[in-house]
């Protein structure tokens, strides 16, 4: 349970830096995905483009970080919920502050990228990438996360109820156009 909670802050320090570097990005008034060269390939000049490139590499670095520390909490709660199955320790009681629901899945189109996930109708948003409870910023986060992210994965943690009881599902989206309905994922997410 240590472990897990240790992890667990780790991945809360990761995502702060995270957002201080997106804000830092913000500050340069480019996003992630932004041409820093103008209309005819020249860099552009009203920009610092070796401080944007240095902040975008630290962000991938980063996210990356945070790729494998999110392989590792699963892993661990597995293994802690797993051990209190068995009966060797109580079971852990849920936080309030950490692996939140923030949102839930109220439709999904049939043959859409959230349906190939294996995201169903109540399934509630605990994780979709960086975005979680503490930072979705109305769900605007989760937004920005799925149109980064055209034809990318995206990790997502979902708490679904299965007989009566809550429990966490890990999923794999990939956002796309032209699969055949509209929007990038064939779903609607609303606040909770």
């Amino acid at each position: 349970m240590e472990h897990a909670q240790s992890l667990l802050s780790q991945k809360d320090e990761l995502e702060n830096e995270i957002c201080a570097l997106v804000r830092e990005l913000e500050s340069h008034k480019v996003t992630r995905t932004e041409e820093l060269v103008d209309s005819n390939g020249f860099p552009r000049s009203d920009i610092d483009i070796v401080a944007i490139r240095e902040i975008r590499r630290s962000l991938n670095c980063k996210q990356n970080d945070l790729k494998g520390l999110m392989g590792e909490i699963e892993m661990s709660l597995i293994c802690l919920h797993q051990t209190s199955q068995d009966g060797d320790r109580p079971k852990p009681q849920p936080t309030t502050t950490k692996l939140r629901p923030f949102a839930r899945i109220s439709m999904v189109e049939h043959n859409s990228p959230a349906s190939e996930a294996g995201l169903l109708v109540g399934d509630k948003i605990v994780s979709y990438g960086l975005v979680n409870a503490g930072n979705h910023n109305g769900l605007r986060l989760l937004i920005e996360e799925t149109s980064s992210n055209i034809g990318k994965s995206i990790d997502i943690a979902v708490e679904r109820v299965v007989d009566g009881e809550p429990q966490p599902a890990a999923l794999v989206l990939s956002p796309r156009r032209n699969w055949g309905g509209d929007g990038l994922l064939g779903c609607y997410i609303l606040p909770l």
